[in-house]
C-alpha cells in the first residue's frame, strides 16, 4: 500500500459528489452532487464552492467550446452556459426517466460524450438493462448495451483505449476495448482487471498522462484510490478516510494533483456513515492527468 498525504479541500457534505473535472481555463475544479441536483464549481485557491441547481438528476458532463459545460442528465442533455449561468435542455434522454438515469461517464479525446446508464431499481442478481450512449453535438447514440452499473469511463492517452466498469456475475470488474478515434466506435471488450475479494468495487476513474489507470474504489473493508498499469496490474492504492469515496480526477496548475470526490450514502448499503462522506480530498501522487478535450456546441 502506497503512503500519500491526503488532503481534506472541502468540507461541503454532498450527498452523493461525482464526476470531478478540472477546467483549465477557469482553474477550478467542476463536479456535480447527484443526489441534490446540483452542478457545483469549487475553488481550490479560496476553498469556494459555488453550486447551481439544474433540471434534472445529474450524472455527468463535459466542458464544451464557447464556455460552458453539456450535462447528462435523468431525462436528457442539457447545455450549461458559465457566463449566465443558465442551463437549457439539448435533447431528450433515449430511454424513460422514470425507469432510468445517466451516471458514469467521460469525454473521448475528440470531446464526444460517453455516458452510461442506470435503472434506478437495479438488481445485482436481475438482468443488466442499462447501456453506454454517445453524445455528440446534439446526437446520442446506444453503444453498448446489457450494462448493469456504469463506471470507470476513461480514454487511454491516445484516445485508442477506452475503459469502463461494471457489476458481473464474475465479480466486480474493468473492462477494455479498442477504440476507434475516427468513428467513436469500441470494439474487442475484454477484461482489464478485476477487483480482489474484499478490495471493493470500482468506481470513477481517469487516466494519467503515462496510461495508469486510477480509480475510486469504495465499499470493501477500506475505501481505496488503485492505480493499475496499462496492462491491468493493481500497481498501487491507498486508503480514504471515508468508505465511499467516488470519482478522482487530476487538476491543478499542472494537472499533478489527484482530486477525490465522495459520497454520504453509505447507509443505503447498511453500512455507517463516514464522517467526512461527502467531503473532496486532495493528494499529490507525482502523476499527471491530461485536460479534457472539449465538447463541441450544440
Amino acid at each position: 500500500m502506497a503512503e500519500f498525504e491526503i488532503r481534506h479541500v472541502l468540507d461541503i457534505k454532498a450527498e452523493l459528489g461525482e464526476s470531478p473535472s478540472w477546467s483549465v481555463e477557469q482553474q477550478a475544479l467542476f463536479w456535480v452532487d447527484i443526489e441534490r441536483k446540483t452542478f457545483n464549481r469549487f475553488d481550490p485557491a479560496t476553498g469556494r464552492n459555488e453550486d447551481w441547481p439544474v433540471p434534472a438528476i445529474p450524472g455527468c458532463f463535459n466542458f464544451r467550446e464557447g464556455g460552458g459545460a453539456v450535462l447528462a442528465c435523468s431525462d436528457g442533455f442539457y447545455d450549461f452556459d458559465f457566463a449566465a449561468r443558465k442551463c437549457e435542455k439539448i435533447c431528450d434522454a433515449p430511454f424513460d426517466p422514470a425507469e432510468f438515469r445517466f451516471n458514469d461517464g467521460k469525454a473521448d479525446r475528440q470531446g464526444r460524450l460517453w455516458a452510461g446508464s442506470i435503472r434506478f431499481a437495479f438488481k445485482i442478481d436481475g438482468p443488466p438493462e442499462g447501456g453506454f450512449y454517445r453524445y455528440e453535438a446534439g446526437t446520442v447514440t446506444r453503444v453498448i448495451p446489457d450494462v448493469m452499473v456504469p463506471n470507470g469511463t476513461a480514454f487511454s492517452p491516445d484516445g485508442k483505449t477506452m475503459y469502463r466498469s461494471d457489476w458481473r456475475p464474475e465479480g466486480r470488474i474493468v473492462l477494455k476495448y479498442d477504440y476507434d478515434a475516427i468513428t467513436g466506435t469500441p470494439t474487442n471488450e475484454r477484461l482489464f482487471a478485476a477487483m480482489p475479494e474484499g478490495f471493493g468495487i470500482p468506481d470513477g476513474a481517469t487516466v494519467d498522462s503515462d496510461g495508469f489507470y486510477w480509480a475510486a474504489v469504495p465499499y470493501g473493508d477500506k475505501g481505496r484510490v488503485a492505480r493499475f498499469t496499462p496492462d491491468g496490474k493493481l500497481d498501487l492504492h491507498f486508503e480514504m478516510p471515508v468508505l465511499g469515496p467516488t470519482m478522482v480526477a487530476f487538476g491543478g496548475k499542472d494537472m499533478s494533483t489527484l482530486f477525490i470526490t465522495s459520497c454520504r450514502l453509505e447507509s443505503h448499503m447498511g453500512l455507517p456513515v463516514s464522517p467526512l462522506g461527502g467531503d473532496i480530498f486532495a493528494v499529490e501522487t507525482g502523476s499527471r492527468g491530461i485536460p479534457e478535450t472539449l465538447s463541441a456546441r450544440a
